[in-house]
């Protein structure tokens, strides 16, 4: 059986925690309606209690929205991606202020009027915007909360040589303002020297400003292996410029696999290492491209940015599939887990690692974090995968 720890063990959120933010913003939704509403406390209260129960599926909605296909950017002018980004800000903000409004229109007619409405609805949005600002603050992922997840994996068809590989698997640096480049180096900093045979990244080396794209690639050739690093492209990396993402890892000397494979020999003996195209967004994956001319029987590790590739029959060929994208759901409540998952396999391939029908698939949970710069019980993970030959029993 694989063994699976991490150092140092993840911190779980405290339902209490939950329960307390739960009672603030009831509370604060409560004095913004008897204030903007002339409410009683009694009614108040109660409609405050809808509100805040009201948050996750306005929490959803806004996702989904800032989560629509965007495969079509390096096809837009400037212009238009401006307007993207701006219509994509306004919904973050709008879409909670007028799903409350509404609601509170709904649960208060005839005597609250829509200008009415409209002014609740604010108050609570505006109350619930400081609150996440702080919630931001005070939860965004510190260099310390980096957590290293030891893998130790047997494959059957490993040769003897490669028994105690180690592969330092990396994903989704994600720089941006939010988290500069100088982030991402304290973040690998506090994961301590780690000494790999062999380092791989899968995808999403920036989300906004290619002015970041040298600088963050230079991160992950400052690491030393003795077979060196081979990269995937991300749905991010198509967008930030396919061409100058690759020209910057290639520039480090890390090798990008767009649908095609490599070999690691040790003592005469071979490991085959595969890449495909982002399997997320832009769909450009080919298993069965990247792992041509592979011999039967040959050990293969298949690098994808998204574990979507498994939906693909080619994959099945993989004795370990490496994957992230995902970022664990960035956003995991007790009980309840990733409020939601950007693929298409959902939340079951959130992260860690998986039995497939013939194979394993690993899952990182990543580096870094896109909008909002916050992750709850998904700390930010670096992988240090052993291989083991399995044992004839």
């Amino acid at each position: 059986m694989p063994s699976l720890r991490e150092d140092p063990p993840r911190r779980r959120p405290s339902a209490l925690a939950c329960v307390a933010l739960c009672l603030w913003l009831a509370a604060g939704y409560a004095a913004a309606l008897t204030a903007a509403a002339g409410m009683t406390w009694a009614r108040a209260l109660w409609q405050a209690g809808l509100c805040v129960a009201a948050i996750i599926p306005l929490l959803l909605l806004v996702v989904f929205l800032l989560s629509l296909p965007k495969e079509f950017r390096r096809h837009l002018s400037r212009p238009l991606l401006g307007l993207l980004w701006l219509t994509g800000n306004l919904a973050q903000l709008a879409v909670p202020w007028l799903g409350w409004s509404l609601l509170l229109f709904l649960l208060n007619r005839p005597g609250l009027s829509a200008g009415e409405a409209l002014l609740a609805g604010g108050a609570i949005a505006a109350f619930s915007y400081l609150t996440g600002v702080a919630v931001l603050v005070l939860a965004h992922p510190r260099p310390r909360d980096v957590v290293v997840t030891r893998v130790e994996i047997a494959l059957a068809e490993l040769p003897g040589a490669f028994d105690g590989y180690s592969i330092l698997h990396i994903s989704d640096l994600h720089a941006n303002r939010f988290f500069p480049v100088s982030s991402i180096a304290a973040r690998l900093a506090a994961a301590g020297p780690l000494q790999p045979d062999l380092v791989v990244f899968t995808g999403d080396l920036t989300s906004a400003g290619r002015h970041r794209v040298a600088a963050a690639a230079e991160l992950l050739g400052r690491i030393s292996a003795a077979d060196g690093a081979a990269a995937v492209l991300g749905n991010h990396d198509h967008w930030m410029g396919e061409e100058e993402v690759r020209s910057a890892l290639s520039a480090q000397r890390v090798r990008v696999l767009v649908n095609e494979h490599i070999v690691l020999r040790r003592g005469g003996q071979s490991l085959y290492l595969a890449g495909v195209d982002d399997a997320s967004y832009t769909r450009k994956d080919d298993p069965a491209k990247a792992m041509a001319g592979i011999p039967e029987g040959a050990a293969v590790i298949l690098l994808s940015h998204a574990p979507d590739v498994i939906l693909r029959r080619e994959s099945a060929r993989a004795d370990l599939i490496l994957a992230g994208h995902t970022h664990g759901g960035q956003i995991a409540l007790p009980r309840l887990g990733p409020l939601y998952v950007p693929s298409r396999l959902g939340r079951r391939y959130a992260g860690g690692l998986h039995k497939l029908d013939d194979g394993w698939l690993f899952v990182n949970r990543g580096l870094g974090e896109v909008f909002p710069p916050l992750r709850v019980d998904c700390p930010p993970e670096v992988a240090v995968i052993t291989l083991r030959r399995a044992r004839l029993v």
